[in-house]
């Protein structure tokens, strides 16, 4: 089962792509806090990181760099809401 976290800024969005993977069998943690998340990033092996579209841009560059840092084997990608989340997974899984 590959393990993915979430980085987001509205908790209604990140339940609903929580729920979409969960039932794609993902196996699936989340968080609104980027230092949070570089945490659980460091102490638990993701295949993947998603960062929510609100989360801005600057924000978004930084925890990437920082996930890659801890992590460098992690994928790293964009989440635009539940509708698209499976097929950027399935995007980045296969790069």
């Amino acid at each position: 089962m590959q393990r993915v976290l979430i980085v987001g800024r509205q908790q209604t969005m990140i339940d609903k792509v929580t729920s979409t993977l969960e039932l794609e069998g993902y196996s699936v943690s989340s968080t609104l806090l980027d230092d949070v998340a570089v945490d659980l990033a460091t102490s638990s092996d993701f295949d993947a990181v998603l960062i929510g579209s609100g989360v801005s841009e600057l924000d978004r560059l930084k925890l990437k760099g920082d996930v890659l840092r801890v992590q460098p084997s992690t994928k790293v990608a964009q989440a635009h809401g539940p509708e698209s989340v499976v097929t950027a997974l399935r995007q980045v899984f296969r790069s």
